[in-house]
């Protein structure tokens, strides 16, 4: 294929997939004159590369589709039908680009009709603005027409929402696959390495080798960076799929995403595009009910869908979740009994979590009538097939008249992580490292002992009861002496919003495994979501942490996917895991261990001064080393060296100790006139002090002072990279202020949808999915929050992200590291609005009152 008929497929086909959501968002919001213009220049951009490449056809359908959206940025409102015409040529266009790439020429075809409708479409609002002119300034003075003139006004990074400007540059994806399998096998050669060097004890090898694994890492990384992409891909096109069944079954429909940020293979993206949409399909057709159905029950006429997607124990776990009717075990029970699939007396002794199990066989349908949606019996088999098929699982629950939910758990496939290999009755398994909360050692020279209450075995650790789980009687080996063990090693893992403890015999090592999926048998077995070969040729099994906790029955006391009612005056504070540690005298240490990458016991011997700080090399980089407290003096051996994630740089904190990992809501009892402190919290009957991190960075970067924050009594921090926000959240409630997170600017509304009062809002600009101006104008188009101060976080305050960040609504712009201006500049804002009225005061006691 020509290269540049290649590359304006490739550039028209991102910007159709840009169309298509636009004009959902543009559908709910006609004000916003940066979606018109986006949505103009995406159509415009490809009529101008068509004409150069001598493709009539589209051409002229661009051309036509542009003319009715220049219709709408001129200031005519667009109807539904309006928004289904334009959505109708970019499937058309979509179509054509599809033929193009097949054959490398426009197919044959007249296009016509749909040409003739886009003229008459457009006609109908050419003159719409200035009919209305007249009466809308009678009627309406306090609603200005639309001036075309503000688009011009707008910087061009903002019409685009969640664009990114920067160099690109595109790749076969043959080529990254080909990387990604090359890289593996150079990790695997590195761990052979390791493993032979460690056993030879040369020096001048054990030097060659880590630095092969240093430069191993870095490639790993990048190579996997480059074929991770973010869920959004395949969410963007659920919007449109929900707009079109709303119309074909009558119904309306919303949809709610959250997690869009959660990266993931791109392959694995691909394969799970069709299953997820059958998913959706069936909830809005089987699972949510009619508006007159919904009515008569007293629930919203707006049916709800919401798809999220989280990062859980070494998998992607999505869930797709609807507040319709729930599935009929009445009927799947007749249906089963009819075709035989079951006896009466074993249905009776069936749980309803297996009964739900039937809808995922071939054929297998409740529906009393087959629509053009669905109702064949035909999809739930092949979703999990599918799922199956590479190494994932498929599961339901459902309530009666509350609604249903279909979980996908996908593993990681072709993907390197850190694992945890551990071994029982002789054998060897891995436990992905991201589900590991802790190695805790039971029993005999340990601390800790097994406990039975009921005649289950748990572990008491800081004041909880965990529940353990036996790894030999999970996979149902056999013990040479037929006891279970009281001594061995309680490895602590963490699925959703539920802790428990593996129970097993020996801890053998720390790994940077390949994952590679299980195919034929072993994929079903379902405890297993992958397999990897160790650094001595050995293959080994990857055990699925959230298919172990549920075969133990301990799935059913989650409750961190259930949305909990948010408190007006008092909402629950929100718990953070913090690593303890030891440094110089007094208080312990702490740091969120989300801002820690990994901890490391380092030589003192590795550090060197420089000037009047310390050096270690990294990696084959120079990294600063910072004490943690001021009287530290290093007089030991070695050292744990706590390296910091997303940082801008690499550095790391020095402490004499660590101590434990807790998770509590950071109280704060007590200032501190340390500036290496927030402040001082009790965590565990221990007085411990916060550690300010961004105080660190700036001694190693002052330049980093160039950025900030904001508050006020409830505050919404709003930031996609979990470093910033538990850098800046202790900051904010060190100073007096209650802090709720969220992770994107959906998650940021759909809080405030449930009930979340807000007094101030705390945004970053550059987010994915919706951007920081964009989740500015929203938040302030939200019924009772027109006039909430809101403060812009951005990389650096400059005058072009002060002036954009002002035509979105947000008061004022600071830095991410600038916790100064943060706190004055929330406390000047609050003194605005104290003058303007006392309407913060008056709202405050509305609340109390209520």
């Amino acid at each position: 294929m020509d290269d540049l008929l290649k590359e304006f497929l490739q550039e028209a086909t991102e910007h159709i997939d840009a169309t298509s959501v636009e004009l959902l968002r543009f559908e709910k919001d006609q004000a916003d004159p940066a979606l018109i213009a986006s949505l103009f220049r995406h159509i415009h951009t490809i009529k101008g590369s068509s004409g150069f490449l001598s493709l009539p056809r589209v051409a002229r359908l661009t051309h036509a589709t542009e003319t009715l959206i220049g219709r709408l940025r001129d200031g005519a409102k667009a109807t539904p039908g309006h928004v289904s015409l334009i959505l109708a040529a970019v499937d058309r266009l979509s179509a054509l680009l599809i033929d193009i790439a097949c054959n490398e020429a426009e197919p044959e075809g007249d296009d016509s009709e749909l040409l003739r409708e886009l003229e008459i479409g457009a006609a109908s609002l050419r003159s719409a603005p200035a009919a209305s002119a007249a009466k809308q300034a009678e009627t309406d003075e306090a609603a200005p027409a639309f001036n075309a003139s503000h688009l011009t006004t707008l910087p061009e990074h903002i019409h685009a929402p969640g664009a990114r400007i920067g160099e690109t540059v595109r790749v076969s994806v043959g080529v990254l696959d080909r990387l990604m399998g090359i890289v593996s096998e150079l990790v695997l050669t590195r761990n052979q390495l390791l493993e032979i060097s460690s056993a030879a004890g040369d020096e001048t090898v054990k030097a060659s080798v880590q630095n092969l694994s240093s430069v191993t890492s870095d490639l790993q990384d990048a190579v996997m960076r480059a074929r991770m992409q973010p869920v959004e891909r395949l969410f963007a096109t659920l919007p449109r799929l929900v707009r079109d069944l709303s119309i074909d079954l009558g119904k309306k429909i919303e949809l709610v995403s959250f997690g869009a940020e959660t990266e993931l293979d791109r392959q694995v993206i691909e394969l799970i595009r069709a299953p997820l949409t059958h998913i959706v399909r069936n909830a809005a057709d089987h699972g949510l009910e009619t508006v007159p159905e919904r009515l008569a029950i007293g629930k919203p006429e707006i049916g709800l869908i919401r798809v999220s997607a989280t990062y859980d124990a070494g998998q992607i776990t999505i869930e797709v979740k609807d507040d319709g009717r729930g599935l009929d075990l009445s009927s799947i029970r007749t249906k089963a009994l009819a075709r035989g699939l079951v006896t009466e007396e074993s249905l009776a002794h069936m749980s309803d979590s297996d009964i739900y199990q039937f809808i995922m066989l071939p054929g297998f349908s409740t529906a009393s009538s087959v629509t053009k949606v669905s109702g064949r019996g035909v999809g739930m088999d092949v979703v999990r097939e599918n799922i199956q098929s590479i190494g994932g699982a498929v599961s339901l629950n459902s309530k009666a008249g509350k609604g249903t939910t279909v979980t996908l758990r996908i593993p990681l496939t072709l993907a390197i992580a850190p694992a945890l290999i551990l071994s029982s009755c002789g054998s060897r398994f891995a436990v992905p490292q991201m589900a590991v909360v802790e190695v805790v050692g039971v029993g005999a020279g340990f601390d800790h002992e097994i406990q039975l209450i009921h005649d289950a075995p748990v572990l008491r650790l800081r004041g909880d009861a965990l529940p353990l789980v036996d790894l030999v009687e999970a996979l149902e080996l056999r013990r040479s002496d037929g006891h279970a063990p009281r001594d061995g090693y309680a490895v602590i893992l963490r699925v959703g919003g539920v802790r428990f403890g593996l129970l097993v015999e020996t801890i053998a090592d720390v790994q940077e495994v390949v994952i590679e999926p299980l195919v034929g048998p072993l994929a079903r077995i379902g405890v297993f979501s992958g397999q990897t070969i160790l650094g001595d040729g050995a293959v080994v099994l990857i055990l699925d942490p959230a298919t172990i906790m549920e075969r133990a029955g301990l799935d059913k006391n989650a409750e961190s996917t259930r949305p909990m009612p948010l408190e007006a005056n008092a909402p629950e504070r929100e718990k953070t895991r913090v690593v303890l540690m030891r440094a110089g005298a007094g208080a312990l240490k702490a740091l969120p261990l989300s801002l820690i990458m990994r901890i490391e016991e380092v030589g003192a011997d590795k550090f060197s001064i420089s000037g009047d700080g310390l050096l270690m090399l990294h990696e084959g980089r120079l990294m600063p080393i910072i004490p943690t407290a001021k009287d530290m003096r290093l007089e030991r051996d070695s050292y744990p060296v706590l390296i910091l994630a997303g940082a801008g740089q690499a550095m790391a904190l020095i402490a004499e100790e660590i101590v434990d990992v807790a998770e509590e809501a950071l109280v704060f009892q007590k200032k501190s006139a340390d500036p290496s402190v927030i402040g001082t919290v009790n965590i565990g009957d221990h007085i411990v002090d916060i550690l300010d991190v961004a105080y660190f960075i700036e001694s190693v970067d002052p330049t980093v002072l160039t950025r900030g924050v904001n508050q006020r009594p409830r505050i919404l921090l709003v930031d996609d990279k979990q470093f910033f926000r538990d850098m800046l959240a202790p900051v904010l409630l060190a100073a007096g202020y209650e802090v709720t997170t969220a992770a994107s600017g959906r998650e940021a509304l759909a809080l405030i949808e449930r009930g979340l009062r807000v007094h101030l809002a705390v945004t970053d600009i550059d987010m994915p999915e919706m951007d920081g101006y964009a989740l500015s104008r929203a938040l302030l188009q939200a019924p009772g929050l027109e006039n909430l101060p809101i403060v812009a976080l951005a990389p650096q305050r400059t005058a072009s992200a002060v002036e954009v960040a002002t035509l979105c609504g947000a008061r004022a712009v600071v830095g991410k590291f600038d916790r100064r201006a943060l706190v004055e500049t929330v406390d000047e804002l609050l003194k605005e609005v104290s003058s303007a009225g006392d309407e913060i005061e008056r709202r405050i006691m509305a609340e109390i009152a209520a």
